[in-house]
């Protein structure tokens, strides 16, 4: 399968913020095709579906030869999954032929958490699926605390139905928790067809592993935010290509499974010129995804 390249506008959430078709202009002239969209102004921390008609959004889309393959979309921590106002999501985003509904993250920390979330993505995401979306989770680091002989993210995968909950896998974040992203996309298998791609420092502000630091440290109960807080720092992360994430290896990998689709930048480093280091990691992702690509 050929894997087309995008990028998560959280990249530029900032200049997002500021001017949000005059990012998209320069996102296009960088470019990028496909889109991942965000549902937060982080500007203003309001919605941009109360700020932005579906319908110019859709047209200026069209204008620059864009695609919105994806959008992250959903609540604050502490917010119910379930009481969601998902209809008005729906209705805006199916404007514009944007149907994969992306949660940027679930808040669980143990056992009971995580049963109870799987049972609202559930519900969620057949809700979804009758309306011609597909529903996906995003993750980080947390999801993949142990309790007993498993993990959150193993019960996630075990107690939500396949055709109602697909996984975008943020490789970098899987690393964080101590595991190889490739073990963890084969089984995952079909239930992922969407990475994130970020490249780590070689020199961290803190450990490599957050959920063993957690544990040693007597962390495992604090809030996953508050633990990335603690445990990690943006200069943790850096332009693709001049990191340690092996990209080679991994794309070759991802190709020989067989069923990733897109693999969308998320730059959360810091950058003099923001808009240049996306440009530059479009250019370095392409590299690695043409030298994977089957002839």
């Amino acid at each position: 399968m050929r894997i087309s390249a995008g990028i998560n506008v959280f990249s530029v959430h900032k200049e997002l913020g500021e001017d949000y078709f005059g990012t998209l202009e320069k996102l296009a002239a960088a470019g990028y095709e496909n889109l991942e969209l965000i549902g937060f102004n982080m500007k203003s921390f309001t919605r941009f579906i109360d700020e932005v008609p579906a319908e110019v959004v859709g047209a200026k889309l069209r204008e620059l030869g864009l695609t919105a393959i994806s959008v992250h979309e959903g609540l604050m921590p502490g917010q119910d999954l379930a009481a969601f106002d998902w209809d008005r999501v729906l209705e805006y985003y199916e404007t514009f032929e944007c149907r994969n509904i992306v949660l940027p993250s679930v808040f669980i920390r143990n056992r009971e958490d995580t049963l109870r979330s799987a049972e609202q993505m559930n519900a969620v995401g057949k809700k979804l699926k009758e309306r011609g979306f597909q529903f996906y989770l995003h993750n980080h680091a947390h999801e993949f605390k142990s309790v007993g002989d498993t993990t959150l993210f193993d019960l996630l995968l075990e107690n939500t139905d396949p055709s109602y909950l697909k996984f975008e896998l943020d490789m970098v974040w899987v690393l964080r928790a101590g595991l190889d992203p490739i073990d963890v996309l084969k089984k995952l298998g079909e239930r992922c067809d969407i990475v994130h791609q970020k490249d780590i420092s070689r020199t961290l502000a803190g450990p490599l592993n957050i959920i063993e630091a957690m544990r040693q440290n007597g962390d495992e109960d604090m809030e996953a935010f508050q633990a990335y807080g603690k445990y990690t720092a943006p200069s943790d992360f850096v332009d693709l290509g001049t990191g340690a994430f092996d990209l080679k290896g991994t794309y070759a990998s991802i190709q020989e499974m067989g069923h990733i689709r897109y693999a969308l930048v998320e730059n959360e480093g810091e950058s003099a010129d923001k808009l240049q280091s996306v440009r530059s990691d479009l250019q370095v992702l392409k590299q690695y995804l043409q030298a994977s690509q089957p002839v």
